[in-house]
Order: C-alpha cells, then structure tokens, then sequence
C-alpha cells in the first residue's frame, strides 16, 4: 500500500517538472541589498537604496488519466525601495499574477508540451486599479526527453509589460550527470549547477539569474512606470531540514541593469528620480523556505 501510495505521488509530480528537478508547493523568500548611487542629490549625500524583496508562491497541480496535467499556479512579489539615510524618499511596488495551462505528454513520453497563460496585476497601487495596472502575458515549452538523465528545451515567452510587447526565446538542457551533480533550468531566466555534498539533503551550486519586470506608477507619478533587469549570479544552498521541508539560501552579485524609472507611454527615463536611479554594482542576498517535492527522492522512495 505504501509503495502504490508513493508511486501515485511520484507519478503526479514528474508530470509537471517544467524547468529543474523538483516543485515548490508552498514557498516564501526574501531577497535585500543595498547599493550605492553613482551620483547623488546635493541636498542628499552618500546616498544608498535599501531594497527588501518578498515572494510567495503556491503550485496546484492536477494530472488527469491519460498523463496530461492541469497547472495552476499564485504568485506574488512586494518590493520596498528605501533611500539611506533619509527614508523619507521610499516606493513600495507590487505585483500578483496566476499562471494558468496545461502540460501535455505524448504516448511514447518523449515528448512534452507546456503552455501557460498569465494575467497579471503590477502597479504602486497607490489609486484605485484599473486597465494601465493589467499586463498579460503567455509561455510556450516543448520537450524532447531522450532518456531519464536528459531533458532539452526550447520555447517562447511573452509579456505585454508597461513599456510594450516583450518577447524571450527559452532555450535549456536539464542533464543529470551522476548521482552529484545536476545541471538544469532555461536560459536567459534562470540556470543552475547543482551538487549534492550531503546525500539527499544538502545541496550546493550556482544560479544564473536573468529576469525583467515592469510596475506602473501612480497618478501623483504622472503615470510613469518602473522597469527591473535582474541579472544575477549567485552561490545558493538547499538543506532539507524535515521531510520536503527546505531551507534555502543565496548570496551573489547584481550585473545587470538598475531599476530605473520611465516616463509614461515613451522609454525616456526619468533622471531626477530620487529612489529609481543609476546605482553601482551591489551584493545580493536571499533566503526563504519551501515546501518540495524533489523528484529524484521520490522516485527512490517508490521503487
């Protein structure tokens, strides 16, 4: 009985692996650093911008009879900007969206095909929500699985941001070169090399990090809107501190382009921004924890 009932949970959550070896049920991380402005306000020496960031995300899938899975998913992102040492100059900006698609398996399983739709909200929300606060936005995977230890992908993804039409090619491999090490994920987004140095419970590597989101701004802005380029590199570690309970941490450093601040419908920026501007390179710390399912564990389990 106990194996059919881990048979069942590895069968469900293989299904819906997109772009790494594992899912996140539940999770919760928060991501701070600081960094210094290349040029500062007079009235505001040595001025520094303290951002705090906060991410949740929940995952419910539903696989169906013939291997096809349903995916749902909520995520939602707070980011607090803060000048030092004057705090009176802050922005908060949000965001909450819901992917929503399908994962479809062909019969011989070398194949799979994911497509995702994701409405989004992105704003201050300092006024009441309307149509300028919306984006929409879509992604589309194809899957070639040759064999258990290799995965090769290629897609597009899509989003109608603040600034206009945004499109990505995707491109990843997931290959499982032996019981240590793990390299997965899709470039440009997200890209990790991992080693496993305590068996099954602690693992180690590096992530490559590239994403870009837009936020609009309030009327008392003029409308304008905030766009972030994060690109990261950073050395990350993952310690199951319970059965799928994870602790996880990174510390890393930001190379790409600061959050800067546009003025509405052009991509004039706006350069007497007092919280959105030009900063140096900075340190970047994360940590968080999660509720996961790593398919590996469980296909161990169930044999």
């Amino acid at each position: 009985m106990k194996k059919n009932i881990a048979l069942l949970v590895f069968s469900l959550f293989v299904s819906i692996a997109s772009a790494q070896p594992f899912a996140d049920i539940v999770s919760f991380n928060y991501q701070t650093y600081s960094g210094k402005y290349e040029k500062t306000f007079d009235t505001l020496p040595q001025q520094y911008n303290k951002t705090d960031n906060y991410l949740f995300g929940f995952f419910l899938p539903k696989e169906f009879k013939n291997g096809n899975t349903l995916l749902i998913r909520i995520n939602s992102e707070t980011i607090n900007s803060t000048i030092s040492p004057d705090s009176s100059y802050s922005s908060r900006l949000s965001n909450v969206s819901l992917p929503i698609g399908m994962k479809l398996v062909n019969k011989n399983k070398k194949w799979e095909t994911i497509f995702l739709v994701i409405p989004k909200i992105a704003s201050d929300f300092k006024d009441k929500v309307d149509g300028y606060d919306f984006q929409y936005g879509a992604v589309f995977l194809e899957h070639f699985v040759p064999n258990n230890k290799l995965k090769i992908k290629a897609g597009l993804y899509y989003n109608r941001e603040a600034f206009g039409n945004f499109y990505v090619p995707l491109v990843g491999v997931d290959w499982k070169v032996n019981n240590r090490i793990y390299m997965y994920g899709i470039l440009p987004t997200s890209y990790k090399i991992e080693f496993n140095i305590l068996k099954n419970k602690l693992y180690t590597g590096i992530n490559l990090k590239y994403f870009t989101r837009s936020f609009r701004l309030s009327k008392v802005s003029n409308y304008d809107y905030v766009r972030y380029d994060e690109a990261q590199v950073k050395l990350f570690v993952d310690c199951f501190v319970a059965k799928k309970v994870l602790v996880f941490g990174e510390v890393g450093y930001s190379i790409g382009t600061n959050p800067w601040q546009y003025k509405y419908n052009t991509k004039e920026v706006v350069t007497n921004s007092p919280v959105y501007n030009s900063m140096k390179p900075f340190v970047v710390f994360n940590t968080g924890l999660a509720y996961r399912f790593r398919f590996d564990l469980e296909e161990k389990q169930a044999q």
